[in-house]
């Protein structure tokens, strides 16, 4: 039996198996683009370039109420979720999502809507780089401000991507849901880390 221990930075011992995966941020991809007039097909557009930083954000609608069980005690009972990414970074005119984005500014309703989808990636010891999650949804694009700022400084690049119900997701078990994905977008850290992608192994197979 492989020993399951490591040692710790203090000379402890620590299970293996409590231990995960600390990845850099640039190593999600993040993705937007129009449905098609089949509604199948997606023009995905990779959003990346001049984005500096996405941060998710989750709001909960909650209930609050006191039972006469409780002891008088108030209990929160989360009844809705809204899942968003606030993305900003330097405005790059002539990135085909970065203008995209920026050409709904001045539009409403269902114009402000586009498919959104999130790969994470892990990067192995060895650099190579395994598909692992994705979560992609119809979202609706707010706050969107695309320039402006000092004169000494790059124009700013500003928005909000709010889902508009529970995206769908595909987990590191779903080979299949993960092969897809990565065909309709493909891993651009691989070409620009010049390395190679592979999707995660099944459950059935994990040295796949």
């Amino acid at each position: 039996m492989a020993d399951a221990t490591i040692q710790s930075p203090t000379g402890k011992p620590e299970d293996k198996n409590y231990l995960g995966s600390i990845q850099e941020n640039y190593l999600d991809e993040y993705w937007e683009g129009k449905t098609g007039a089949d509604g199948k097909t997606i023009d995905w557009k990779y959003l990346a370039d001049g984005i500096t930083n996405v941060t998710p954000k989750y709001t909960d609608k909650k209930k609050t109420a006191a039972y006469m069980n409780g002891g008088g005690q108030e209990r929160n009972t989360v009844t809705g979720v809204t899942s968003s990414y606030d993305i900003s970074g330097d405005r790059s005119i002539g990135n085909p999502a970065q203008d995209d984005i920026a050409s709904m500014k001045q539009k409403t309703g269902s114009s402000r809507e586009r498919m959104f989808r999130k790969c994470q990636y892990l990067q192995g010891d060895d650099g190579n780089l395994t598909l692992h999650f994705v979560e992609t949804g119809m979202g609706t694009f707010t706050d969107i401000d695309d320039g402006g700022g000092a004169a000494d400084d790059n124009g700013g690049f500003k928005t909000t991507m709010s889902y508009n119900a529970s995206p769908a997701t595909v987990g590191p078990n779903d080979t299949a849901g993960l092969t897809a994905a990565q065909k309709d977008t493909p891993c651009q850290n691989a070409i620009i880390l010049g390395v190679t992608v592979t999707n995660a192994p099944s459950a059935s197979n994990p040295t796949a």
